[in-house]
């Protein structure tokens, strides 16, 4: 396969693959669509909870957010956040 890319596209793999960050340009095209396929990915995972969130109002086991709620939400949120943190290697 042969593309065209714009001359920006273009000059901005070939600084990546000069600063070293890339063996060649196959690497970097390589890196971005692995990237997109992750998003996507994380996309669908989203688009699944959000519809088990939506199935569960349709049955009525919603809650009422109060502000009690929100805060109990946010605190969750937090632990979760601090947990992740200290979970992840320094550096990453």
């Amino acid at each position: 396969m042969s593309i065209q890319l714009p001359a920006d596209l273009e000059a901005n793999i070939r600084r990546r693959v000069e600063q070293g960050q890339f063996h060649d340009e196959a690497e970097v095209v390589r890196e971005a669509i692995r990237l997109l396929d992750e998003r996507d990915s994380e996309l669908n995972v989203l688009r699944a909870k959000i519809r088990v969130g939506l199935d569960q109002l349709d049955r009525g086991e919603g809650i009422e957010m109060t502000p009690e709620a929100w805060d109990e939400l946010d605190r969750e949120v937090e632990e979760r956040l601090t947990a992740n943190r200290s979970s992840k290697p320094i550096g990453l």
